[in-house]
């Protein structure tokens, strides 16, 4: 369908409606939902729902079509209200209402009612989900639901799919459904977003950090679509792995930030924190990571009293900060139900264990907890005294660096991968600028070196401002750049690798995209020199 016609098909039902031709216009709207290609083309079409007149809701025809239309915008409620005045009419659509509110037996019995009738795709893949849900024979049905379903709806029912194989623990075949959900969502921002980052998670789980990298960068930019925001908390908390992983700790610190600025859910938001705490902990700063976990658990309304994944995680710090019966304490609180807060808790009472001088019981405890995973490096940089009971070695990250080219457009990288440094602005320039020159400039150099556009001084100063904020934004952190209203000077951490320069032959490319004055400057202060050519007369 061509940009722009599924706003037409909308409009035209809103039409068929105002001049009240119902059998016309209902039918129109089953078109419209089975051409959906986004989440925003269905909250494009739940506009149409109040030009329905409400007697018409009881009818099971209007009622199945209304179902589509609460499906393809993703809003219960207003199923909830299709389902109260025509009860039974359109089971499957019920059937994602109750798994919307995790009344998984309600879902599974309305599913597989509505398997016969016209809705099955829709039927198979909510039946899925319940057995996934209630603990029956999820992988056929998921097989099942692939099968009756098509295009974005095939991608859709694959990410629900990929999503239960991560939730078991495995990654290498969750890996794989995630990529050809990413091919099969099509242009949805919100599916794109969800998949991408998933992936991304998925590969960061698996150590391919690259792969996880690239993964989480292509699904930010659809999360930062309004579509897709829902999943930026979850794309930044991929991110923040991903450079802890690497050792960049106040990088993944501001990752996680962002996550937490962005969750739309207190779960989300109590995610955020945990990954934040434990960048925290593996960067040195115990104390302020124990305060940042018992600020999460009072966002989890847990910090007094019940059960959470969070206490794990605060019985480590509080064991790393030397409170061994507050670690044990806090133990008692921690929800194991997922495998990697059992493997932490397994991890903390084994510590205490060896604090006491009971090995072989540290030991024991420690069994089925190492994996080849990102997760075990992390922790066992924490605990590197209870891995080694069991042979595993803490191995420190790789040295942090910045490497930075000026020979040619301006380019740089960290672990490998390429900064979203854009080499025509005066960003750039800025950042080879400062490398030039030692890692600091004054402001008013700075303002003097620079192209910035704008005549007054007010202006050019404005441009300043917005180029270190887009310099710290490609660098990845707001502290990567900093200044005292006087000078601006680089972070003292990471190491800033010497500026890679253009030999004197090809002086001319330094910087190339830039026309600053100082870039003119040192092009022409390198250049090779040569002597003029003589020609002599006859």
């Amino acid at each position: 369908m061509r940009v722009g016609a599924f706003a037409e098909l909308v409009a035209h039902v809103r039409a068929l409606l105002a001049a009240g031709e119902w059998e016309a216009a209902r039918l129109h709207v089953l078109s419209a939902a089975r051409s959906v290609r986004s989440r925003s083309d269905g909250v494009l079409l739940r506009g149409i729902v109040e030009d329905v007149p409400r007697e018409l809701w009881a009818g099971p025809e209007w009622a199945r079509a209304l179902g589509w239309v609460a499906y393809r915008s993703g809003d219960p409620e207003l199923m909830a209200e299709v389902a109260a005045r025509a009860p039974g009419a359109a089971p499957a659509f019920e059937a994602f209402l109750a798994g919307t509110r995790g009344r998984w037996d309600d879902a599974l019995r309305l599913a597989e009612a509505g398997l016969g009738g016209p809705d099955a795709p829709v039927a198979a893949r909510f039946r899925a989900q319940a057995l996934r849900s209630l603990g029956g024979d999820w992988r056929p049905a998921f097989r099942e639901a692939l099968e009756r379903a098509g295009g974005r709806d095939r991608g859709l029912v694959r990410l629900d799919f990929a999503v239960t194989l991560s939730w078991g623990g495995e990654d290498e075949a969750a890996r794989a459904e995630f990529a050809r959900a990413v091919s099969e969502v099509g242009g949805d921002p919100w599916a794109q977003a969800s998949a991408g980052a998933n992936l991304g998670i998925t590969c960061l789980r698996l150590g391919d950090l690259r792969a996880a990298e690239r993964a989480l960068r292509e699904a930010l930019g659809w999360a930062r679509r309004e579509e897709g925001r829902r999943h930026l908390s979850l794309v930044w908390r991929g991110l923040g792995g991903v450079w802890r992983a690497h050792g960049e700790f106040p990088r993944a610190r501001h990752a996680f930030r962002e996550a937490e600025r962005h969750a739309q859910s207190v779960p989300d938001r109590v995610l955020a924190m945990r990954g934040e705490a434990r960048t925290l902990s593996l960067w040195g700063h115990s104390d302020e990571a124990l305060a940042v976990l018992f600020e999460a658990a009072r966002h989890a309304d847990v910090l007094d009293e019940g059960r959470h994944p969070l206490f794990a995680e605060i019985a480590a710090e509080r064991l790393r900060l030397g409170d061994r019966e507050g670690a044990r304490e806090t133990l008692t609180r921690a929800d194991e139900g997922r495998r990697d807060d059992a493997r932490l808790a397994g991890v903390v009472r084994a510590e205490l264990l060896r604090l006491e001088g009971r090995e072989e019981e540290a030991r024991e405890s420690m069994r089925g907890v190492p994996g080849r995973d990102v997760w075990t490096l992390e922790v066992a940089r924490l605990f590197p005294a209870a891995f080694a009971l069991v042979g595993e070695e803490a191995i420190p990250p790789v040295p942090w660096t910045v490497r930075v080219s000026a020979d040619g457009p301006v380019t740089a990288w960290m672990h490998g991968e390429a900064l979203p440094l854009r080499p025509g602005r005066p960003a750039a320039s800025l950042l080879a600028l400062l490398l030039v020159r030692g890692g600091s400039v004054s402001r008013e150099l700075a303002l003097e070196a620079l192209d910035l556009p704008g005549t007054g001084p007010d202006a050019r100063r404005k441009e300043l401002s917005r180029t270190l904020g887009e310099l710290r934004d490609a660098l990845g952190w707001p502290g990567a750049v900093t200044t005292d209203g006087q000078v601006i000077r680089l972070a003292p951490e990471p190491r800033w690798l010497p500026l890679e320069l253009p030999p004197p032959e090809r002086a001319d490319v330094f910087c190339e995209g830039r026309l600053d004055e100082w870039v003119l400057d040192w092009r022409n202060e390198h250049g090779a020199l040569t002597s003029p050519v003589v020609i002599e007369g006859t």
